[in-house]
């Protein structure tokens, strides 16, 4: 059972990996391959290796957000939906198998993690799935500010950051205000069919409020501008390995976050064939010594440092989730798994404050119930 229900999450990945294998192909062949081995000519591969342990340090810093989050909602506490018994080490493979989702769109398939520790340890999946909200509006918080290095001196590219900015400021505004949230959420459940997305929506308002108090998202955006830091710095690493090329750190920063940021707007999986494409016409245009083919592989060796170690890592580790599943007389398991029911931090929402409809509750015998 438990096979089956992952096999959507691995599905819409499979979907992203494939995208990425085709787009790389077409690059490399619209380029010519023979030009980009010869631009790799004398190339420095140790800059790849630190770019990847960069790249390995700025997950570790990302478990630390989950793990922050995870705290501040109370998830191992001792009441009803709590874990106590949730251990550093399965948090982390936990964690890490979200990173197979990276190739979602908006990496929005990571609530993948909520999903599995709702199987583990029987933590509602509503009340974590807010913790991605909150990762991808700290993430777009600190693209913005490590933008901001080279934003003053290539202005054409300061609409992408006000944009992004804006939908920060808006996301945490609509979705740290309970009262805001749950009005939109009852306009929203007036249209017709909405009203069973908006009731799941409403059960997941406490927790994100909880996380987007200003406390919480200055911890967790300081977090993600080291983090996004450390693979800019790996991005500079990767173009200096270059023989010729001339490319200051600020300079990469610049495009490496800003590119990132396109790929965010664009809403792609993984923001594939956007970040790509605009990085590798960049960095020819403003790094000195920096060719078309040796731009496109710069590209691909960047990409292969974070987004595609990111799937390796997490698909060794749902690999490992999976051979060591919660065993069929596990409670977890013998629970109805309705991501609409949660614990919040500090007040509960019925769907009926959502929908303006009363709710009742039907008891569950054990002959309803599936595992």
């Amino acid at each position: 059972m438990l096979l089956a229900r992952m096999s959507r999450f691995v599905q819409r990945a499979l979907i992203g990996v494939v995208l990425g294998v085709l787009l790389y192909v077409g690059a490399v062949l619209y380029v010519d391959l023979g030009r980009i081995t010869a631009a790799l000519d004398g190339y420095a591969w140790s800059a790849v290796l630190l770019a990847l342990a960069l790249s390995s340090l700025n997950y570790l810093l990302r478990f630390l957000k989950w793990e922050l989050c995870l705290g501040w909602l109370g998830v191992r506490g001792d009441g009803p939906g709590d874990a106590p018994q949730l251990s550093r080490g399965r948090s982390l493979l936990i964690y890490l198998a979200g990173l197979s989702m990276s190739v979602t769109p908006g990496k929005i398939g990571e609530v993948l993690r909520s999903y599995l520790l709702h199987l583990s340890d029987g933590v509602p999946f509503a009340r974590t799935a807010p913790i991605v909200v909150a990762d991808r509006l700290t993430d777009l918080v600190a693209l913005v500010v490590l933008s901001l290095v080279g934003v003053s001196q290539f202005r054409e590219y300061l609409p992408i950051v006000l944009i992004t900015l804006a939908l920060v400021v808006a996301g945490v505004v609509v979705l740290g205000t309970p009262r805001l949230c749950r009005g939109l959420l009852g306009l929203l459940a007036r249209l017709p069919g909405l009203a069973p997305i908006a009731a799941r929506a409403g059960a997941m308002v406490d927790s994100s409020a909880a996380l987007l108090r200003l406390r919480p998202l200055l911890v967790l955006s300081l977090i993600s501008v080291v983090g996004w830091g450390l693979e800019c710095v790996g991005y500079w690493l990767i173009v200096r390995g270059l023989v010729g090329a001339e490319a200051s750190l600020s300079l990469c920063t610049f495009l490496w976050s800003t590119t990132t940021l396109i790929g965010a707007l664009s809403f792609l999986p993984g923001g594939l064939g956007a970040t790509e494409g605009s990085l590798a016409v960049l960095v020819t245009r403003l790094a000195a010594g920096v060719s078309q083919p040796a731009a496109l592989a710069t590209t691909l060796l960047i990409r292969a440092c974070t987004l595609w170690y990111g799937e390796l890592v997490g698909g060794i580790a749902l690999a490992a989730l999976l051979r060591h599943p919660p065993p069929p007389s596990s409670p977890v398991l013998d629970t109805p798994a309705n991501p609409c029911t949660t614990r919040s931090p500090t007040t509960s929402t019925p769907a009926s404050s959502i929908t303006g409809r009363s709710s009742s509750t039907t008891p569950t015998t054990p002959s309803s119930t599936s595992t």
